[in-house]
């Protein structure tokens, strides 16, 4: 695996303070655009938290004020994720402002376009994020560092057909298709409960205490 220059890991994290920005890799909604595994939620997110994919994983950055709940117009590829952080600099393998271009290939998630980077290039990848769109940051060797839940909580799930009013009760099955329902911070942290999960509450970064959003520092995520 080539190395691209790097700033140091102090410096990457400093930009992220710079924006209250969170490194979040997303259950997908829909299902495969922001996930590499075939399992449902929330067996995809267990995955990472037990260590799986430390080589690569598709992430973007969020930050207070971010959209999640319009699929055309959303900073992230899903509402609900795992909050990473990096065990050296060299665990930010690429980082664009919006597609990166990354894809599998045996088991190893792929970045063609990396590139050596300054601080000021990976500033630009936040920074000139559009609005109305996401960004992609490709993180190895990581940490878990807790889980990240925004409304609409919306996950993709296996959901019961909705057949029309007309449809007797008879032809009326059990068959369910690919489709949408809500989680909550409850039901994620139940998942892993020695993690915090994380959110943004209007210009505020939270997290999970208690049943309650209670407000908490950046440097309290990354340190």
């Amino acid at each position: 695996m080539s190395e691209f220059a790097r700033p140091a890991l102090s410096e990457i994290y400093h930009v992220l303070a710079a924006h209250r920005a969170l490194i979040v890799h997303c259950s997908g909604t829909p299902k495969g655009a922001g996930s590499n595994f075939e399992e449902p939620f929330p067996l995809d997110l267990a995955a990472v938290v037990a260590g799986k994919c430390q080589t690569g994983l598709s992430c973007s950055t969020v930050m207070p004020g971010d959209e999640f709940g319009d699929f055309n117009t959303a900073n992230a590829t899903g509402c609900v994720g795992v909050v990473l952080g990096l065990r050296s600099a060299q665990s930010l393998r690429d980082a664009h402002p919006r597609d990166c271009g990354s894809f599998m290939e045996n088991g190893v998630r792929q970045v063609p376009r990396a590139r050596d980077m300054a601080a000021a290039d990976i500033d630009a990848t936040i920074s000139c994020r559009p609005r109305d769109a996401y960004n992609e940051w490709v993180i190895a060797d990581f940490t878990v560092i807790g889980f990240f839940a925004a409304a609409p909580f919306r996950i993709s799930a296996q959901v019961p057909v909705d057949f029309p009013d007309d449809v007797p009760d008879y032809l009326r099955g059990d068959e369910t298709a690919p489709g949408f329902k809500s989680t909550s911070p409850d039901e994620l942290a139940a998942l892993a409960p020695e993690l915090p999960v994380f959110s943004f509450v209007g210009v505020d970064l939270v997290s999970w205490v208690g049943g309650r959003w209670e407000q908490v520092d950046h440097s309290d995520v990354y340190f």
